[in-house]
């Protein structure tokens, strides 16, 4: 059973691990505080919580758990400097559970996650309006 959570920011407990796809919301929270409300949305399905920081990383979260085969997410080493550790290097679905993908599993990850859309959408301040890239590219 999925459980979707939405919720103020707290630094200590809301990384993004996304956060060089959209960090909007927090760029525009440190700039008025008490202005504009930061929401997150948690979703837990498996005993895994994905963090959502805005609406264009669910859907593309989304986009990739929907989709049922993935092209190699091998990066060439002479394509970009990225050094570092492996982990440094890794982008952020290569550092979701692999356990996720397995069929039955994904079906449930895929339906709560488009509950989560609907829900957060809701919320005004999770659409930023950053500009969509194909999936792998990020």
């Amino acid at each position: 059973m999925a459980k979707i959570t939405i919720e103020d920011f707290d630094a200590t407990r809301h990384g993004n691990p996304m956060w060089y796809i959209d960090d909007a919301q927090r760029e525009r929270h440190l700039r008025a505080p008490t202005i504009v409300s930061y929401k997150v949305c948690l979703v837990r399905v498996y005993g895994f919580t994905f963090v959502f920081h805005s609406l264009p990383q669910l859907r593309l979260c989304l986009e990739y758990y929907s989709k049922e085969h993935h092209p190699s997410s091998r990066l060439p080493v002479y394509d970009k400097n990225l050094g570092g550790d492996h982990w440094e290097a890794q982008r952020w679905f290569e550092k979701l559970p692999q356990y996720l993908l397995e069929k039955p599993k994904r079906s449930k990850v895929v339906a709560a996650l488009t509950k989560a859309l609907h829900e957060y959408s809701q919320v005004a301040e999770a659409e930023t309006g950053t500009p969509k890239k194909p999936l792998h590219e990020w």
